[in-house]
């Protein structure tokens, strides 16, 4: 460890170019597991606050929630928390404009009773809503009226609601009074929770868990395969790049290993040496990312959506030391083969 730092010390410039690609790339990949983690919880936050287990929706609907209509005899056979879902662009008198998902359940569900109002109160009677937080970031406020599109339906906000969104869109909670004049009463899924275990499934019902559910939202799947191939293709950039770098400083150093030889030392203290640079270069460039990253997602509009959370700084951080680690392994084979009679002169 003492000769690869005095080493770094005495080649700042090299050794400094080094950390400031780790530093480009690891801060690239920190964003990148911030916007994947942020988008994810923009599809499926709702969902989420619901604390569901199971999900039952009509057979034909290939796991969308919108395209499921559950028959009558299905909900005579089903227990769990009803709802109902419509998708509509809804405007406020003073012309402000949001694109929501309107989701319709009983006061009596669970999902009623795990809803957390952080301003006002719940929806309690027809046409009053509890509307998720956005809102409320887009001039919406406690009182207003808003419309819904090619309707007559007028409601009211009684309060606002965290993490409240479904397939990116913000969510309107209201009750199934209020919603059956857009959609003729009808029940896309019943929903059950932790404490009630469904077991049968309907003879025209499609039973999945909740994470089931979610990865067939519209987009989601996708979205999370994008993401994951472009933070692999990554590591596999920082473990090329530093591979690279590190083969051609222990290319120019090879008349110094062979001297280091030739005066007694290991084989083994060269190749940890180079391991230990490898690491100590790893470790100030995430820890610089990690600094950019966080100073990003503070000052990004809150449009972006990311989300930068410990355990995403630590897995992206491990990951990009264990690449470096493995790419400083490809020229052990150099020091190993260094010969200090022919590098010498003899």
């Amino acid at each position: 460890m003492f000769l690869a730092i005095k080493e770094m010390k005495h080649e700042k410039l090299r050794y400094g170019l080094i950390v400031a690609l780790i530093l480009l790339v690891s801060y690239l990949l920190i964003i990148l597991t911030g916007l994947s983690t942020g988008l994810a919880n923009l599809n499926k936050a709702a969902i989420n606050e619901w604390g569901a287990k199971t999900i039952i929706l009509d057979k034909d609907s290939q796991g969308r929630l919108a395209q499921s209509y559950l028959s009558a005899q299905t909900l005579q056979t089903t227990k769990g928390s009803k709802i109902s879902q419509y998708n509509s662009l809804v405007t406020s008198t003073g012309d402000l404009k949001e694109n929501a998902q309107i989701i319709a359940l009983s006061k009596q569900s669970f999902i009623y009773r795990n809803l957390k109002a952080t301003t006002g109160k719940k929806f309690t009677s027809k046409n009053t809503v509890l509307v998720a937080d956005k809102f409320k970031k887009d001039g919406f406020k406690i009182g207003s009226k808003i419309k819904i599109a090619n309707s007559n339906v007028e409601l009211h906000i009684v309060g606002f609601t965290p993490r409240a969104t479904l397939s990116v869109a913000p969510v309107i909670y209201t009750s199934f009074e209020t919603i059956k004049p857009l959609n003729n009463g009808v029940v896309n899924a019943v929903v059950t929770s932790e404490k009630h275990q469904f077991q049968d499934a309907p003879s025209n019902g499609l039973v999945l868990s909740i994470n089931q559910f979610i990865n067939k939202l519209p987009g989601y799947s996708a979205q999370k395969l994008t993401f994951n191939f472009m933070i692999g293709f990554l590591y596999i950039i920082i473990f090329i790049v530093i591979s690279i770098f590190l083969y051609i400083l222990t290319t120019q150093k090879l008349p110094n290993f062979g001297v280091l030889k030739a005066q007694g030392v290991p084989t083994t203290y060269l190749v940890m040496n180079t391991l230990a640079q490898s690491f100590i270069m790893s470790v100030i460039g995430v820890f610089l990312a990690i600094i950019f990253g966080l100073l990003t997602s503070w000052f990004l509009p809150s449009e972006v959506p990311i989300v930068i959370s410990t355990m995403n700084i630590v897995l992206t951080s491990v990951g990009i030391i264990i690449m470096s680690l493995l790419g400083s392994l490809i020229p052990i084979r150099q020091i190993a083969q260094v010969d200090p009679y022919k590098i010498i002169g003899g």
